[in-house]
């Protein structure tokens, strides 16, 4: 029904192991949909459920755009491996993931598969032929669609859950008193925004990222701009409109994305939140002393069971964590509950809403005239935060001119701010009494929001049906928006190798010796009497033979040992590529791996260090949040220069608020004065269970070395602590890994140079064993030849 009308199909069974019906994906035809048919009807159970090895299979198949996956029991692999794997897989690729399930009442936890389709941005879809009690057919259907085009169509409420008197609707509140103090969506963006947060693309990419260098060149007499970086790094465009060669780190960018994915999640639960209860009527309510206009005119007549039961829900939800409020109604005059601000508790909030039940429509909106006696008289106390809020139908009975010019003069240099809670009534009966100014839809809301942004406040527009605008619903949909544009570009604009670095690879040993047998040839020559010559060993002529570290030596394997061999050392290779690629990423180019969890970083400032403080300080801050907050290590920060500076008094946790706040230290890093770094090592080995020290320098320390390495021999003795030693060289090489088969430079680190090391080593057993497959060849043509020529003879 569904699968005959696709381009290309391709069908793989798991268990413990894999099967499939095609080495490729496959044309649709009716030859292969019976194929295929056949194919289904023959598979048997058998063995477990190993869905990451049939992902392994599949998802290198670039051609394909959906998945299917259909699973009849737990897999073996927890959701976490299963979606982190594809993850990787399709960064910066389109593969549309459906996932299946069925009979799974106790084999496959609904959970598993749900929660994988739902990281993925893939589909889910659960099927069961019974019921719990028995009868046929229960169909669930979940369908998670993650960074989609967001839509500013906001939650829709149906059309009688706002205007229909509510079930005791004159009874008492009540109350609920809010466990945190609300915010608007521009203050929760602060601590939760992207920025805020340093995930903003530009902070990803900051630490490797670099500007065109353009020098001019006497001899050439003129400007000749810098090509390496071009060629071996991406362009892109900065958010200044520059253009800057960025070196791709796959790591950073890959758990980019899951922060990303995180942070979505959570501004679509912000949403959420503002488009329930009484917020999607009146917003958040922030402010400490708050006075409340009503709109009582007499076109809102046959809407003031809905008026009240908004402002019961606002009483109910919001209003018990205020210090003073009031009420305000106006028609054509103006009424208010109290003569000023009274306190937000219990009994005067219960004292409102029964003066509001009081409340009778007449007259037009004098809107000028409510504004004024609240900022006059409410407001007259400037010491705290101070919100109006207007709860209206229409447009005021003023000019906008003269409501927009008293707002912004009253507002202007103080805490106060007016926000606008516009009821938008559909459609209008000529029989119904006709306000005093009359505006369309567009006019008004146009009008309220200039009043509005006069007076630094926010708008908020209702109905019927829900919320059709909201200032503090639509900065949050920005910021969802900005974060699915990063993701865009990490994904379409920038190239991402499809692997994740391991920090600690097993070292591959495979020796050539396991295809080499026989004895140490030379080629001992013997006489033979009954030839009257010498005659070399037998097995000289059978065997091919090579030189070996100066020994000659025979071999004897079969081709294809020799070509999974080279197989296996060509992965090898590429491996120890990516390992070194990581290694040069990242904090990791300057510091190295950190292992330990407890640690104290040394930093150089010395007036030696001041052409370079920036780098260093720039490089610091990607160690503090690319490994120590991610490894949640404590740690602790020295800077040593005439005296050593010290950030804590001791090691402290790797949390956002501390990494935050030496990020910050470590930004105000002057060079100055000479290397005191005896001083510095001797004050680290007191900080209590530091494990390690790493130190940063660029030259040699005012005292002796050699007094410095038997001072430190003897703490040593006391406490033992790991010393690394970092030494910076301005020498910035930046070494290009895009090549298959890289010249490396020498490396000084330890790490990088051991490494290097097991390269050369791989590439001298690979040249080797293809030098044998070579000679193995031309072997084996030479006894063709042999037996062609004798057989010729014969």
């Amino acid at each position: 029904e569904q699968l005959s009308y696709k381009k290309q199909l391709y069908f793989l069974s798991f268990g413990t192991e894999t099967s499939f019906l095609w080495e490729n994906p496959t044309a649709v035809s009716v030859r292969t949909i019976h194929e295929a048919r056949q194919w289904v009807q023959e598979l048997q159970p058998s063995g477990g459920c190993n869905l990451l090895k049939a992902l392994k299979k599949v998802l290198t198949m670039k051609e394909l755009n959906t998945l299917v996956v259909i699973v009849g029991s737990c897999p073996d692999q927890s959701s976490e491996i299963l979606s982190d794997y594809i993850q990787q897989c399709t960064l910066g690729r389109k593969l549309l993931i459906h996932t299946t399930t069925y009979e799974c009442s106790n084999l496959v936890p609904p959970s598993v598969l749900k929660n994988l389709a739902e990281v993925v941005g893939g589909r889910y879809h659960c099927y069961s032929t019974k019921n719990e009690v028995g009868l046929p057919l229960k169909l669930h259907r979940f369908d998670f669609k993650f960074f989609c085009p967001i839509s500013t169509e906001f939650v829709k409420l149906t059309p009688t859950s706002l205007l229909p008197k509510p079930p005791k609707h004159e009874g008492p509140l009540v109350i609920q008193t809010p466990s945190f103090l609300s915010k608007t969506s521009a203050d929760w963006l602060k601590s939760n925004g992207l920025k805020a947060k340093k995930l903003s693309l530009y902070q990803i990419l900051a630490p490797n990222a670099f500007s065109p260098v353009e020098e001019f060149v006497p001899i050439l007499q003129k400007t000749v701009s810098s090509t390496l970086h071009e060629k071996e790094m991406m362009q892109f465009e900065w958010h200044d409109g520059t253009v800057k060669n960025v070196h791709v780190d796959p790591p950073i960018l890959y758990d980019y994305q899951k922060q990303l994915s995180r942070m979505v999640k959570t501004y679509e639960r912000r949403v959420e939140w503002l488009s329930a209860a009484s917020r999607r009527i009146w917003g958040t309510v922030c402010e400490r002393r708050v006075a409340i206009l009503v709109d009582i005119s007499a076109t809102n007549s046959i809407y003031i069971i809905h008026i009240q039961h908004s402002l019961r829900l606002l009483f109910e939800e919001q209003m018990s964590n205020k210090n003073f409020f009031n009420i305000i109604a106006f028609g054509s005059d103006v009424k208010a509950w109290k003569p000023e601000m009274v306190p937000s508790n219990a009994d005067n909030l219960q004292s409102a809403w029964r003066w509001v039940l009081s409340l009778q429509c007449k007259g037009s909106r004098n809107v000028m005239s409510a504004l004024r006696r609240a900022v006059e008289i409410d407001f007259k106390d400037k010491e705290e935060s101070r919100g109006l809020y207007l709860f209206t139908t229409g447009v005021p009975d003023q000019e906008m001119h003269a409501v927009s010019a008293y707002m912004a003069e009253v507002c202007g240099g103080c805490d106060l701010q007016l926000h606008v809670c516009l009821f938008s009534i559909h459609g209008f009966d000529p029989e119904e009494i006709v306000p005093a100014r009359y505006a369309s839809p567009n006019e008004t809301t146009s009008t309220l929001k200039e009043i509005v942004h006069a007076a630094n406040g926010r708008f908020h527009w209702f109905g019927e049906t829900g919320i059709y605008e909201s200032d503090d619903i639509s900065i949050i949909v920005s910021e969802m928006e900005k974060a699915v544009n990063y993701s865009q570009k990490v994904c379409l604009r920038i190239s991402i190798l499809n692997f994740l670095p391991e920090t600690i690879i097993k070292k591959l040993k495979l020796e050539l010796s396991r295809l080499i047998f026989g004895p140490d040839c030379i080629h001992q020559k013997q006489m033979v009497a009954s030839l009257h010559k010498q005659v070399s060993a037998k097995y000289c002529d059978i065997f091919p033979r090579v030189e070996i570290d100066g020994i000659v030596k025979h071999l004897q394997f079969q081709p294809k040992e020799l070509e999974d061999y080279i197989d296996q050392m060509e992965r090898v290779l590429r491996r120890y590529l990516r390992r070194i690629q990581w290694l040069l990423s990242g904090s990791r180019r300057l510091f190295g791996i950190v292992l330990e969890t407890k640690i104290c970083i040394l930093v150089d400032t010395s007036g030696s260090m001041d052409p370079y403080l920036h780098q260093v300080t720039r490089e610091l801050t990607s160690l503090i949040w690319e490994q120590l907050r991610k490894n949640s290590s404590r740690f602790n920060l020295m800077s040593f220069a005439e005296s050593v500076q010290t950030w804590q008094e001791c090691l402290v946790e790797a949390t956002n608020e501390t990494c935050h706040d030496a990020v910050q230290w470590v930004s105000a890093f002057q060079a100055h004065g000479n290397t005191c770094i005896l001083n510095a090592l001797q004050k680290a080995f007191c900080l209590q269970d530091v494990e390690a020290l790493y130190v940063l320098t660029d030259g040699k320390p005012d005292t002796s070395c050699t007094f410095i390495l038997k001072e430190i021999e003897q703490l040593r003795k006391k406490q033992t602590i790991k010393i690394h030693t970092i030494s910076f060289n301005c020498a910035d090489r930046y070494l290009c890994l895009c090549q298959e088969d890289p010249v490396f430079p020498l490396f000084e680190g330890d790490d990088l140079k051991k490494l290097s090391q097991e390269v050369a080593k791989a590439r001298r057993y690979l040249n080797q064993a293809r030098s044998f497959r070579i000679v193995n060849t031309h072997l084996y043509k030479k006894k063709k030849r042999s037996r062609s020529s004798s057989s010729e003879g014969n």
